[in-house]
């Protein structure tokens, strides 16, 4: 009985250690081949190693078909951050060395590699925001180690690219100016080539940037006080950056706003204006309302309180007169309003401006009569009087010394007593006098003559003598 015990126990035993073995031959290729990737992602690259090469071929083409997969797996926990960038780099040059096709680890590692860059390269940024020496420091080694698994140009594009993300922040006021520079002098480092010029575009894009929003914030202000001109000019096409959405159609609203506000105040203003002592405010500002308006506000009413008519029978004429045309043969460019016989209505002279240091200035004479303008003709003026008269040179022609005393009733001129001089002969009215009886009546010529000449008068040039016109004897 005691034999039989025995056999039934040696052969228990037997069965044991032959299930035993089989259990290990048939966990054992299992067990390596999870030993692979295990001591892959702790980074050993001699036992990732060790445990491949226990596996059949089989089982190294089995795990070759999981490379790219866990290579995937490693990278998604760095990003979620489950693995540092050093033990993510050591698990895939780990993995690089069972590769067979030397590719995936060189791909994963310069993903892995370009995104701690990018990482890195913005905590140094802030590093030197803060001034962190120690930090800094730490970080430009980090970086410098990082740079050494990128080519360059790849290091070049990462930059770009930052600067661009960091632009774009900036536009979005995410981030600001201060930051952005920060951005712009790490690519402006010796290394950096292309990243170099773009920083410098970037810095110069940020710089227009802050102004145009300067710009909008202080044209905000100024409608906010009624100085819709003022908006309507600073905003009248103003260049933003193409990228910049947020305050795309800003300056348009803006503008938009002042021109419509605008027409309401402005013609209120005028209207208050208009009906005060201060006409020469009120004329500035009616100009000012038909240069940015035109015809599309009413000012009839206002305009009518402060234009008479013969000063719109002057506007019309001069705003129709071209100066530049074939038929301007005298040159006239300069207008002069004086009231030569004192009626409250002053004439109008059209000169060459070059003339008015000669002896004498060709002026086209005009009048206003009902409203309308009078061409009165063409003289050679010498002097201006006060009571009636003008000095010309005679219409005899020029001599060595020549004197007309030429009356203005209202209507037109006429020339009247005539004195002149050619070598030794004088001459009254054309009769030949003595040198006495010429200065006896040169000097009563001239005694008409006024203070106000047309060499010191006050005068425009006839395109802008719209205000000089409405504004005469304020």
């Amino acid at each position: 009985m005691k034999n039989g015990w025995r056999k039934v126990v040696i052969f228990s035993l037997i069965i044991i250690i032959l299930e035993t073995i089989c259990a290990v031959l048939i966990v054992l290729p299992f067990y390596s081949r999870q030993m692979v990737f295990s001591n892959i992602e702790k980074g050993n690259s001699v036992k990732t190693r060790a445990y491949y090469d226990m596996l059949s071929d089989t089982q190294q083409e089995n795990v070759q078909s999981y490379l790219e997969d866990f290579a995937a797996t490693l990278c998604s926990k760095y990003i979620s951050g489950g693995l540092t960038y050093d033990q993510t780099v050591s698990a895939l040059d780990a993995l690089g060395d069972i590769d067979r096709t030397h590719s995936i680890t060189a791909k994963y590692i310069n993903d892995v590699a370009s995104n701690e860059f990018k990482v890195v390269v913005k905590n140094l940024c802030k590093a030197r925001t803060m001034n962190n020496t120690e930090q800094i420091f730490s970080l430009q080694n980090s970086l410098d180690d990082i740079g050494k698994r990128l080519d360059n140009d790849t290091k070049e594009n990462l930059m770009i690219q930052l600067l661009s993300d960091e632009y774009r922040d900036y536009l979005n006021e995410i981030i600001g100016t201060d930051e952005l520079l920060m951005f712009c002098s790490v690519a402006e480092g010796d290394f950096y080539y292309e990243a170099y010029d773009y920083s410098k575009i970037i810095s110069q894009n940020a710089a227009t940037v802050l102004d145009y929003r300067n710009l909008y914030y202080d044209n905000v202000a100024k409608l906010e006080s009624n100085r819709y001109f003022e908006v309507i000019d600073a905003c009248k096409g103003v260049s933003l950056d193409e990228w910049d959405e947020k305050y795309k159609g800003l300056f348009d609203d803006l503008y938009n706003t002042a021109y419509e506000e605008g027409k309401i105040y402005y013609v209120e203003q005028l209207n208050n204006l208009a009906s005060g002592s201060n006409k020469k405010e009120a004329v500035m500002l009616m100009n000012e309302i038909e240069a940015y308006y035109g015809s599309e506000v009413d000012i009839s009413d206002a305009r009518s309180r402060l234009i008479s008519d013969w000063q719109q029978s002057y506007l019309d004429y001069t705003e129709g007169f071209d100066v530049t045309s074939a038929d301007n043969s005298n040159n006239l460019n300069t207008v002069l309003l004086y009231d030569i016989n004192e009626d409250n209505i002053p004439e109008m002279f059209l000169f060459d401006i070059d003339d008015i240091e000669n002896n004498y200035v060709g002026c086209e004479v005009f009048n206003s009569k009902d409203g309308i303008c009078r061409d009165l003709g063409y003289y050679n003026i010498i002097n201006l009087c006060d009571d009636g008269y003008i000095i010309t040179v005679p219409s005899s022609g020029v001599a060595d010394e020549a004197y007309a005393l030429t009356e203005y009733d209202g209507e037109g001129f006429a020339e009247g007593t005539v004195c002149k001089k050619s070598g030794e002969t004088y001459y009254v009215n054309g009769e030949e006098v003595s040198d006495a009886d010429y200065l006896s009546v040169r000097t009563g010529i001239l005694s008409h003559i006024s203070p106000y000449t047309i060499e010191n008068s006050k005068n425009s040039s006839i395109e802008d003598s719209m205000e000089y016109i409405m504004l005469f004897g304020e």
